[in-house]
């Protein structure tokens, strides 16, 4: 098999190095990795052309003009010609076998999801590890699960997916929006016929400055929360017209969607958080969770004195 590495570098010269020798060091070789310059002003251009030179027979280096990441990832699917696509932010890295065991342990799945551990700015790690001891589940059993566990698992980053299954199912990031990754993965997961459900740390996650600081902008933190909540409506339009979905999935797929949305109260002050407030009022967000526990129903009070 052959798997197609996609990275999208906007002015990451400073991570190139990094990211590129985790990438040449994978201990499985038959791959590609295809890397979309989105109109770095850097020099980063300049170095992915050395690389791609150096290493022609690995490394497809494509410019566009500055569209933002959902584009070069889509720009990336468009040119792979392996049999898995994986997407890795320039930041970030591999681990040297994380290929190899990907492909040791795919058993010819849609979808293969696998850990990660968060790298600090001083070289300390911490590990975010799910623990589903080499499963395989349908989508909706796979998005059940990762939703009990209460870890992050929206990151696009963290999952190897079949090319045919992406491409048949016209996979797309949506363009010029925050939370690319929200507003896709979830979807792939619930309708993946077969997901492997690994409890091996294969990703590295860097906790660069800007990840650190990226909510303090307040314009942007408003903007973040409208595209979760332009998200939450458009995934909700999308699954009500799918016939292949359970009621039970899109029930709890619903209340996913929403519990992201409220979790921007938390986020925004004044006149924003006021407008927010009633947006979700409006559009009866709250009506989408579930209630059908006891800790749930206590969260549910909670939240309705917030929305008062």
């Amino acid at each position: 098999m052959k798997y197609s590495i996609i990275v999208c570098v906007y002015n990451g010269s400073s991570y190139i190095d990094s990211c590129f020798s985790s990438l040449l060091a994978q201990t499985y070789t038959s791959y590609e990795i295809i890397v979309i310059d989105d109109g770095s002003t850097d020099d980063s251009l300049t170095l992915l052309t050395a690389y791609e030179k150096k290493y022609k027979d690995k490394i497809t280096v494509i410019h566009q003009e500055n569209q933002g990441l959902s584009v070069g990832r889509n720009n990336g699917v468009k040119q792979a010609t392996g049999d898995y696509l994986l997407f890795v932010d320039i930041d970030d890295c591999l681990k040297k076998d994380a290929l190899q065991i990907i492909e040791e342990k795919r058993e010819d799945c849609d979808l293969i999801k696998y850990s990660f551990e968060k790298v600090f700015i001083d070289g300390s790690k911490q590990e975010n590890k799910t623990h589903f001891h080499d499963i395989v589940v349908s989508g909706e059993e796979a998005f059940k699960r990762l939703v009990q566990e209460k870890q992050l698992f929206e990151m696009a980053c963290l999952y190897a997916y079949k090319t045919t299954f992406y491409k048949e199912n016209q996979f797309l990031f949506t363009p010029h929006r925050y939370h690319e990754d929200f507003g896709l993965i979830p979807y792939v997961i619930l309708k993946s016929p077969k997901v492997k459900l690994l409890d091996v740390v294969l990703y590295q996650y860097r906790q660069t400055e800007d990840s650190i600081t990226r909510n303090e902008d307040p314009l942007k933190t408003v903007k973040r929360c409208e595209d979760i909540f332009y998200f939450y409506e458009t995934l909700k339009k999308k699954i009500a017209k799918d016939p292949t979905m359970s009621d039970e999935s899109k029930k709890l797929f619903k209340s996913f969607l929403a519990n992201a949305v409220l979790g921007g109260l938390d986020k925004l002050e004044g006149a924003s958080k006021e407008q927010y407030k009633k947006e979700i009022k409006e559009k009866k967000v709250v009506s989408d969770l579930l209630q059908d526990t006891f800790l749930r129903r206590l969260k549910y009070r909670r939240l309705k004195q917030k929305l008062k």
